[in-house]
């Protein structure tokens, strides 16, 4: 029930449309756009806050936690992002139909 428009910057949950900070977007955005591989903590930090902030998974760990409570809204569901613990986040890739 989540469809993302990386084009449009839009973000649909059920039938309603989620509004993101731009930061929830920006990680959205690369989680979406390498959806199905796990990315590294230091690599999404980078990307995101830039290369100073590499060792600060704490960042990563917030916002993560911020995207899960407005994406993953059903709580038998199967989870959207997938955490690796110590290594990194991974956005599943939809089932094949």
């Amino acid at each position: 029930g989540v469809e993302i428009d990386l084009d449009r910057r839009r973000v649909i949950v059920g039938e309603e449309e989620v509004r993101l900070s731009r930061t929830e977007w920006e990680l959205l955005a690369q989680l979406a756009a390498n959806a199905g591989r796990v990315m590294l903590h230091g690599e999404l930090l980078a990307r995101i806050w830039g290369p100073e902030f590499r060792d600060e998974a704490h960042y990563l760990r917030t916002w993560v936690s911020r995207l899960r409570a407005k994406l993953e809204t059903d709580p038998d569901g199967a989870p959207l992002i997938t955490t690796f613990p110590g290594l990194g986040y991974r956005l599943e890739s939809p089932p094949a139909e």
